[in-house]
């Protein structure tokens, strides 16, 4: 089988996809070379990344460029594990480790024909990887990969294609961008369609099935919903199956039934959370797991075979869940707001004039608390590096604005023991734009409400367009602020002041103040064309009478108001209706973070988080002095037994027999066998369909043809 694979006339239409469990990695290799040699442009793009990556390997220290070395099919390491290098990048997860030990007689894996199917945008031959059936006889590569990852490798090839979109896009190949866009589209959808199954079937596996660790292709996103969430897919992470997971997490172990003012009302009044139903799984005979309600045990201990929960096990299930967390925080975060807003508008005085109040001392602690919720987050980002843990994190706009709210107050304090009363009203400024920060930063918490959420994600996109309209706007406000200045005030003094009096009047002009007065005023009275005086600021200068100028005011009106804030307008309204149309979508997607982010937290919000700091500091000296290893819970990565592993494929790959058999009967009837959750894509996953099908029209045609012609003749 080996010998009839390894063919040596490039071509890649002679590849025998079907064969792939033979082929070794060697073979894999040649077809890699195949598709970079020929006109493919996947090929071709992939070819320039390796060089580009061959290059940057090989500079030296001193910037001179090593002899570049070149891969040999005796040898495939270094080829397999610049593959690697490059995908490492791709994804951006400094974790991601494949081709580490490879040998190029070993046999490959279904992973290894499914990253260079993506690579070279072969999407049939991704298709024909996951739709294989469970009756297929199994070889010992596939006895490691029956655990059911094809849901996984679904969102592993949309988001490898969605990355690889990016990629093609920046070398201005938007052809093959769009394919490999419409690619990760299509497998991303046939994971939704998977998941839907999958839920319809049996609930309570499709939610074992998304919190299910994946090892098998080497990301550190090793579950379904987390590799959603990095590359954006949300579709999936809308789902029902991905919602309903998200809803019991939020919810701890309170029943999903539990109201908003019920948990809002047990945070004040803590003797009320024994009113509130707990919950606990336990296995059932016919379905995986049930849950069950349990009853309160004022007296005695939890005891969960029983039914019966401890008043202590309560309180921490309830102070635990993520909805009661972010509930404290915005309350917390609320009052560190009062007490900021009290010690700046009623007690902030010099350094030297007076102590320093006791609602400063309290707001300066509170806010070193929150740089600990900072530095909490970076150490959980699960990455090797420090210098990646902070890229990672660096990523989310609410954590910039953090750091920005940080440096900040940190310039706040050193102004204010440093400054004495004469300017000290430096420093009261930057304390009120601080807490003008502060205020800002608390619409995260917005994120909660459906309704509002997606208006605060609207904000941030509309000033990206600001930012980027920003520019034109400076340009024709200069421009004409030039024109005007140089006409109105000819031969000014060169002074700082002149620049904002070139802005002054266009930008103002822009907002609707015309300043026709200004500009048409000659009263002696009031200014004067004396350089003497105006000189020295004893009156200021009068504006030269032009008529040029108010033609140019009118010009630069109809500019400003008619063409570029119509466009602003425009492009608010673009945004507003994209976000709009998808509103639910988005929230959802933006759910996970936020669950996420609420469940890591401690159970004390800021500043009583101090508390838990200092325990997990006893804690993590007990564990390296006793050498015990510490695993903490975590509710969104968690390992299975082996007969809850053989239950989630089982059903996993019924799902996707069903969902694959729909997509292949969608052509060839017109009725498919199961229900389409998600609509696919209308290009078939075999392109000889369509070309068979055009054939098959053309040859009517020609027979419809001679037909008149003979009837004619």
């Amino acid at each position: 089988m080996e010998s009839t694979n390894e063919v040596d006339d490039g071509n890649i239409e002679n590849i025998d996809f079907k064969t792939w469990t033979s082929w070794t990695y060697k073979m894999l290799y040649h077809y890699y070379k195949l598709y970079m040699s020929s006109d493919e442009c996947a090929g071709i793009l992939l070819k320039a990344k390796l060089q580009y990556h061959r290059k940057l390997k090989s500079t030296s220290c001193c910037g001179r460029h090593n002899p570049e070395m070149s891969y040999t099919e005796a040898d495939v390491k270094p080829f397999f594990r610049d593959i690697g290098r490059i995908l490492k990048r791709m994804l951006l997860d400094t974790s991601y480790n494949v081709y580490k030990d490879i040998n190029g007689s070993d046999k490959i894996q279904r992973r290894d024909v499914l990253i260079w199917s993506v690579l070279i945008n072969r999407r049939d031959y991704a298709f024909d990887l996951l739709k294989e059936r469970s009756t297929i006889e199994t070889t010992p590569i596939e006895t490691t990969l029956s655990k059911g990852t094809r849901i996984y490798a679904a969102l592993f090839a949309s988001a490898l294609f969605r990355v690889s979109s990016a990629k093609a896009a920046d070398t201005q190949n938007k052809n093959l961008s769009a394919s490999f866009m419409e690619n990760s589209r299509f497998f991303e959808v046939l994971a939704c369609n998977g998941i839907a199954q999958m839920y319809m079937n049996d609930r309570a596996i499709s939610q074992k099935l998304l919190t299910q660790p994946v090892e098998e292709y080497g990301c550190s996103m090793k579950t379904v919903m987390k590799i959603s969430s990095k590359y954006e897919l949300m579709q999936f992470m809308s789902t029902s199956a991905c919602q309903t997971k998200l809803k019991s997490i939020w919810r701890g172990n309170m029943s999903i039934l539990t109201s908003r003012l019920m948990i809002q009302i047990c945070i004040f009044l803590p003797f009320l959370i024994p009113c509130i139903k707990f919950v606990t799984h336990k296995k059932g005979e016919r379905r995986d797991y049930e849950e069950l309600i349990l009853r309160n045990n004022w007296c005695g201990c939890t005891d969960l075979s029983q039914g019966k929960i401890g008043i202590i096990q309560a309180f921490c299930w309830f102070f635990g869940a993520p909805v009661t967390k972010f509930w404290t925080n915005l309350i917390l975060q609320y009052v560190m707001l009062g007490c900021f807003s009290y010690f700046v508008l009623t007690d902030l005085h010099p350094f030297t004039d007076g102590q320093i109040s006791l609602m400063e001392y309290i707001v300066y602690g509170w806010i070193v608390t929150l740089i600990f919720e900072e530095l909490r987050q970076i150490k959980q980002t699960k990455q090797r590096k420090l210098w990646h843990r902070l890229r990672i994190w660096w990523k989310d706009t609410w954590n910039k604005f953090d750091v920005l709210i940080n440096i900040l107050f940190l310039l706040s304090a050193i102004l204010r023991f440093t400054l004495h009363k004469d300017n000290f009203a430096l420093a009261r400024k930057f304390y009120s734009v601080t807490l003008a920060a502060h205020i800002i930063r608390s619409l995260q918490y917005f994120h909660v409400s459906q309704t509002v959420g997606p208006k605060i994600i609207m904000i941030g996109k509309m000033i990206y367009d600001v930012i980027f309209l920003i520019m034109i706007f400076a340009v024709v406000v200069l421009s004409f602020g030039l024109v005007m200045q140089t006409n109105l005030y000819p031969n000014s003094e060169p002074k700082w002041k002149l620049i904002g009096d070139v802005v002054y009047l266009p930008y103002w002009q822009m907002f609707g103040e015309l300043f026709l007065d200004t500009i048409q005023e000659n009263n002696s009275s009031t200014c004067t064309t004396v350089p003497a005086i105006y000189r020295n600021d004893i009156l200021p200068r009068c504006p030269e009478s032009d008529t040029f100028v108010i033609v140019v005011v009118a010009v630069y009106m109809v500019i400003t108001h008619l063409m570029l804030l119509s466009l602003l307008v425009a492009m608010f309204s673009y945004t507003f209706q994209k976000i709009q149309d998808n509103s639910v979508l988005i929230w959802r997607f933006h759910r996970y973070s936020l669950v996420h982010e609420y469940y890591e937290r401690p159970a004390l919000a800021p500043p009583l988080n101090i508390i838990y700091y200092l325990y997990m500091l006893i804690l993590f000296v007990y564990t390296k002095l006793c050498k015990k290893a510490d695993k903490l819970d975590n509710a969104f990565e968690l390992d299975m037994s082996d007969e809850e592993t053989k239950l989630v494929d089982q059903c996993k790959r019924k799902a996707m027999d069903e969902c694959v058999k729909s997509i292949d009967d969608s052509y060839v009837s017109t009725v498919p066998r199961t229900r389409k959750f998600y609509p696919m894509s209308d290009v078939s996953t075999d392109k000889d369909y369509k070309l068979n099908e055009i054939a098959e029209l053309c040859k009517q045609v020609n027979q419809k043809l001679n037909e008149i012609l003979e009837s004619r003749a």
